[in-house]
């Protein structure tokens, strides 16, 4: 059986210390990418990055929209803060038994 590949993402303000070669929880790094993210981004980028629906996003998302009704753009930093808190799903009084 050949090796598989494993993916991890890491984002950060500043560079992680990697290298090439170097052996970490059992595996070698074989490739290094970085990704440029855009300043401001649109809902279908938000969909695709967090799975979550068009309508959940910008309601989520309502006072930071730097773009017009019709095309919703938000900062990077500020979205990906938001949408990346855990949901809060609890509502009214606990049931009592």
């Amino acid at each position: 059986m050949g090796a598989l590949k494993y993916t991890i993402t890491v984002e950060a303000d500043i560079e992680p210390q990697l290298y090439l070669g170097q052996n970490i929880f059992g595996g070698k790094i074989v490739q290094l990418k970085m990704e440029e993210l855009p300043a401001l981004v649109p809902v279908s980028w938000l969909v695709e990055k967090y799975g979550l629906t068009k309508t959940t996003i910008i309601k989520k998302l309502e006072g930071y929209n730097q773009g017009t009704d019709g095309k919703h753009l938000y900062e990077t930093k500020t979205a990906m803060m938001i949408l990346s808190k855990p949901q809060k799903n609890k509502r009214g009084a606990k049931r009592v038994n």
